[in-house]
């Protein structure tokens, strides 16, 4: 989804299944207080796997109003959390001008 539509984690996170339609072709994300909900056709590479994600969300149990990408999101979460440690750390002590030619 995020290859396409270069949208946030968030708008993600509020996902729900009646928000993609029924052919897979489109899916809407919502915007912060949903003051925008941007409308994105899904390109036909991504059909399956948004397909894929949809019916995992129909087939398993989830909480009343359950996003239909929050399980992949709270599986990362974790997966970021265990593995912290070995994430490179960042040299952040050279003034931020030197890094802009």
């Amino acid at each position: 989804m995020l290859a396409f539509t270069q949208a946030n984690l968030g708008s993600l996170r509020f996902t729900h299944d009646l928000d993609i339609t029924g052919d897979v072709s489109a899916i809407k994300l919502h915007g912060a207080g949903h003051r925008c909900c941007p409308l994105y056709a899904v390109p036909a590479w991504a059909r399956p796997l948004l397909a894929g994600a949809r019916a995992s969300h129909r087939l398993t149990t989830h909480p009343p109003g359950g996003g239909v990408f929050a399980p992949v999101m709270l599986a990362e979460a974790r997966h970021l959390r265990a593995h912290a440690g070995r994430l490179p750390r960042l040299d952040l002590s050279l003034p931020a001008g030197s890094l802009v030619p």
